[in-house]
């Protein structure tokens, strides 16, 4: 998988990024898109402040406003830059009311002569900005704590335009799945990852490796999501060091800390494993495998291509039962170069194994 990194990595490159951050709680109408939607200005009739307008922020002011981003694409395209500004413009300056003010979050980089500023996402004012240093610093201490009793390893770590993981594994914590598979031994993990820019919760759950094939799966035995919505903040730029933003932190990290130990908690990963040992048992016996796969390929919105990979690995496998099937398609995560989509599709194994025997039969005997 691309964009990964080691931990010492991941750490000095998000407390990089982290100085350059500037947060600001606008009314739209001090707003203006201007370069047919490639930069942006905030300007309080005193002071501008502009940069470079993101596909992701432009994508998510145009969602608020109601522009399509096929349209403005579609715009843009054709060279109708003048109408993209207005598009935009008209609509920040002329706000819904009680839906002016929205939280536009930035990577300043004033001190560099060549790299302008950047407006990375367009909020609500209650967006909760929990970022990616926050996260780290949070996890540290109950990691720390974990790794004084038992073996930790960090197994993949990746930093993308849209989210941050950690993927951890403890090698002591290790039971056997009653698979097709001789010797098919499983580790207990955690994934933690999480989003500054509006594309996903904050998560701590519980994660899987396989030693057999080395991928990953993400179940849902333990653990939480946490969305992004706090108390609506007032307007200027935001002060991180305000004893409000300080006490808001100091409560989700403790609400990590538990849900990273419930993580790791022994009953919760037997009962994980329990339910692995159930889908080992259940078998698509009245469908050909083959058939069975593009099914599952539309059930779970797989390309053309990945559809193709998880058959082939199906198949060298032979393993036909749910959990056959369910690391069909982690083992297609394991190859993948894109971090996000390896990880969605470590998460679509694991919504395997969640359904049910009904469920699943509807679902292999659907092709």
């Amino acid at each position: 998988m691309q964009n990964e990194y080691t931990i010492e990595e991941l750490a000095q490159r998000v407390r990089v990024d982290a100085e350059r951050k500037r947060d600001f709680i606008a009314p739209t109408t001090q707003a203006t898109v201007f370069n047919g939607g490639a930069n942006i200005m905030l300007s309080d009739g005193n002071t501008n402040y502009d940069g470079v307008f993101s596909n992701n922020a432009r994508r998510q002011l145009g969602t608020h406003l109601g522009i399509p981003s096929q349209y403005i694409e579609k715009l843009q395209a054709r060279g109708m830059d003048e109408l993209v500004d207005t598009n935009f413009n008209q609509l920040l300056h002329s706000p819904v009311e009680k839906a002016t003010d929205r939280l536009f979050r930035t990577y300043d980089n004033s001190s560099s002569v060549q790299a302008p500023n950047v407006f990375r996402s367009a909020h609500s004012r209650s967006f909760l900005t929990f970022d990616y240093v926050d996260l780290m610093d949070g996890v540290a201490p109950v990691l720390h704590q974990i790794a004084d009793k038992q073996e930790l390893k960090f197994i993949s770590t990746g930093l993308t335009d849209d989210k941050l993981y950690m993927k951890i594994v403890f090698p002591n914590m290790q039971l056997q799945v009653r698979s097709k598979q001789v010797n098919d031994i499983v580790e207990c993990g955690i994934i933690i990852s999480n989003s500054e820019t509006g594309h996903g919760s904050i998560i701590v759950r519980q994660f899987i490796y396989r030693l057999a094939c080395l991928n990953g799966m993400t179940v849902d035995e333990a653990g939480t999501r946490r969305r992004h919505v706090g108390s609506a903040n007032a307007r200027g730029e935001l002060n991180y060091q305000s004893d409000t933003m300080i006490s808001m932190k100091q409560t989700l990290t403790k609400q990590l800390r538990d849900h990273v130990l419930d993580c790791v908690n022994e009953d919760k990963f037997k009962a994980t494993v329990d339910r692995f040992n159930a889908s080992a048992e259940d078998m698509t016996a009245e469908h050909e495998p083959e058939d069975a796969i593009e099914s599952v390929g539309k059930k779970f919105s797989l390309s053309e291509s990945e559809v193709k990979q998880a058959k082939r690995s199906l198949l060298e496998d032979g393993d036909y039962s749910r959990w056959g099937f369910a690391n069909a398609i982690t083992n297609i995560a394991h190859k993948s170069e894109d971090y996000d989509r390896a990880t969605d599709l470590q998460e679509l194994g694991g919504n395997i194994i969640n359904l049910n025997p009904r469920e699943w039969k509807r679902v292999a005997l659907a092709a």
